[in-house]
């Protein structure tokens, strides 16, 4: 069995040195903002109670995943400690430039500086963190249930159940070994796909049809961020979030596509209160 002090070891990494930490979803969407706000998370976990992370050099950040398991994010290294009688003014703003509670201005501030050892680790290995009544920060070892391949999505499970963030569409875009299912489901399909602008709320459905179908289609997205819409140019890309509204075989004209798009935009109303302008 291969735990996670054994994959520290391989690094160069001494266990005694590291709090393993797994964040709850309570408070933010832990994985999705990792991926899309960076700065948003790691200042989230730099405040913390009184001497949490007492005696680490470093800590080992997991989001939570399936059942007792949990995905590996990465090593942040332990720089200064304040607590709140010594926050300068600088942590005092960061607090409510971010919009976290009133109450985090009385609790301690660790400076975190990320470590990128881990890096060809992030978001690939998956360790047993155990019963969910298990603390959160500990320095017990675990054991490791897989390590994913780079890149890797999960497999692909139904086109109804579809809806990947802008981070996700980039990685299918450059890794299609690791996710072979997507690429020849996404693939042999045309279809009518839905981007909601989470910034904003608002609705953008396009058409996918030719070579590659959905795949194809998206793949332009990951490229330019925009897929060629002038609607969607301007906006932040990182806000997008990708789903299928219908499936159409791909013996289906064109002229079928665009004409379920058009009914589409009608249900949804996108042209008036969207990101459609035709």
């Amino acid at each position: 069995m291969i735990t996670f002090h054994d994959i520290l070891g391989h690094y160069g990494i001494k266990p005694k040195n590291i709090k393993l930490v797994r964040h709850g979803n309570r408070e933010i969407p832990v994985l999705e903002t990792f991926q899309n706000e960076r700065e948003h998370f790691e200042v989230y976990q730099s405040y913390q109670a009184p001497n949490k992370f007492k005696g680490a050099k470093h800590i080992a950040v997991f989001a939570p995943g399936h059942h007792t398991s949990a995905i590996f994010l990465g090593l942040w290294d332990i720089k200064d400690y304040k607590t709140h009688n010594n926050f300068t003014k600088k942590i005092h703003d960061t607090i409510d430039k971010h919009s976290f509670p009133k109450s985090w201005h009385k609790v301690a501030w660790y400076d975190l500086r990320y470590n990128p050892t881990l890096d060809e680790l992030s978001e690939r290995l998956i360790i047993d963190w155990g019963k969910s009544t298990i603390s959160w920060v500990q320095n017990r070892d675990k054991k490791i249930l897989e390590i994913k391949g780079e890149n890797y999505l999960g497999d692909f499970v139904s086109y109804d159940s579809v809806q990947l963030n802008y981070y996700n569409i980039k990685k299918l875009s450059t890794d299609t070994k690791s996710n072979t299912t997507w690429m020849n489901a996404l693939s042999s399909v045309n279809g009518i796909y839905l981007i909601r602008d989470k910034s904003s709320g608002k609705l953008y459905v396009g058409s996918a049809y030719g070579e590659d179908g959905l795949y194809g289609r998206w793949l332009n997205y990951a490229h330019s961020g925009h897929g060629g819409n002038k609607e969607l140019k301007g906006l932040d890309p990182n806000q997008f979030e990708f789903s299928i509204l219908e499936i159409i075989p791909p013996t289906s004209s064109a002229e079928e596509v665009i004409h379920r798009e058009n009914r589409w935009k009608e249900k949804l109303g996108t042209r008036v209160f969207g990101l459609n302008a035709n």
